[in-house]
């Protein structure tokens, strides 16, 4: 029996605060209650906005990219570096004895003659019959100075100018032989640069003529005259020459 009272007082219990909570629409936070139920809603409450923290990045390891290079990145670069690397260049000696007693020579940018042969010979002795062949042909200075100054030196040409009376000189050329000029010898012997010919003539002023004639490396087959020397010319030169050399 008393079971069943205090059974019965939490059932009245129960529904008394139900009907009370179903009521009262002023609850705080305006929970609704519905058959028992509850159902919570929210309202909004306005809040301030708080700037976020500024981001720092002490502490902290950095990222690093890896960046590869394109195709055409890599060609420029090696362009660029074989560009860089200069080819070196190898200079010339101005003469073939520049530099003596400086260790291995280098090539020399100037051509040398080391010897003369027998054309050689004959190509000195027949320029220096055709020289005196116009030097001796009694032409006007016209006519033998078109023939003489191409076969002769600058110096030669105005030692014979206009008014040098060469018509008083004519002869006939009958023959000419090489000369052992005492004045072109070398430490090899035979001067491969110079050679003295002696041309004789007949009928003229002198019977014969020394003609020093030269060549350079650049022209080996081409002869010049640098002196015309009768017998007597040619003898003061010589001793001349020698004397200068012993000096």
């Amino acid at each position: 029996m008393t079971r069943k009272i205090t059974a019965a007082a939490t059932v009245l219990a129960l529904l008394a605060t139900g009907c009370s909570a179903s009521t009262d629409s002023s609850a705080p936070g305006g929970t609704l209650i519905t058959g028992g139920t509850s159902t919570a809603t929210s309202t909004p409450t306005p809040s301030s906005t708080t700037p976020a923290p500024a981001t720092t990045t002490a502490g902290r390891t950095p990222t690093v990219t890896e960046v590869t290079a394109s195709p055409s990145a890599e060609a420029s670069t090696t362009a660029a570096s074989t560009t860089a690397a200069a080819t070196p260049t190898v200079s010339l000696d101005p003469s073939p004895l520049a530099g003596t007693g400086g260790g291995p020579q280098q090539p020399s940018s100037v051509p040398t003659l080391n010897s003369i042969t027998n054309a050689d010979y004959n190509r000195a002795m027949d320029t220096a019959k055709a020289i005196v062949t116009a030097y001796t042909s009694g032409k006007p200075y016209k006519e033998w100075s078109e023939e003489l100054y191409p076969m002769v030196d600058p110096e030669v040409q105005k030692e014979y100018g206009p008014n040098a009376r060469l018509d008083q000189l004519r002869g006939t050329v009958t023959s000419a032989q090489l000369v052992d000029d005492p004045t072109l010898k070398t430490a090899m012997g035979e001067n491969p640069y110079w050679v003295t010919v002696r041309v004789n003539v007949m009928g003229g002023t002198s019977p014969a003529y020394y003609v020093r004639v030269h060549r350079t490396a650049e022209q080996p087959d081409t002869w010049k005259a640098a002196h015309i020397l009768d017998p007597e010319g040619y003898k003061l030169f010589v001793e001349k020459r020698l004397k200068e050399q012993n000096k």
